[in-house]
């Protein structure tokens, strides 16, 4: 392997970390939201049936079905949760490659020591 050859393969060993920091950052956002969407039911759970409820739609409030919103936020909840699964195989299939990439990277710098 050529030091050129080695220098490739590292910078694509660092490109997979970057987008492991990328995606990892994406599901620590996705579970935030969760929380927050979590947090937002126990409120909602605390109204009587018959309360007043408010969404904010630009400057607006607009008056909304507290048993719609319950559902649209359970809604929002389910959907974020299928977001972070899909992060989380995403997370797994780089962590693979990632390995390999490691393995190669190791393999070749070897290769160039025992030719040293």
């Amino acid at each position: 392997s050529t030091p050129a050859e080695v220098e490739h393969e590292m910078n694509a060993m660092r490109n997979l970390q970057k987008e492991m920091q990328r995606v990892n950052t994406q599901r620590q956002q996705a579970l935030a939201q969760v929380g927050e969407n979590e947090m937002v039911v126990k409120e909602l759970d605390y109204l009587e049936e018959d309360a007043k409820v408010y969404k904010l739609i630009g400057p607006i409030l607009v008056a909304q079905d507290l048993v719609e919103v319950k559902a649209n936020v359970s809604k929002r909840i389910e959907f974020i949760k299928g977001d972070v699964g899909r992060v989380d195989k995403h997370i797994k299939d780089l962590e693979r490659k990632l390995e390999e990439q490691r393995q190669k990277v190791m393999k070749m710098q070897q290769q160039a020591a025992d030719k040293a």
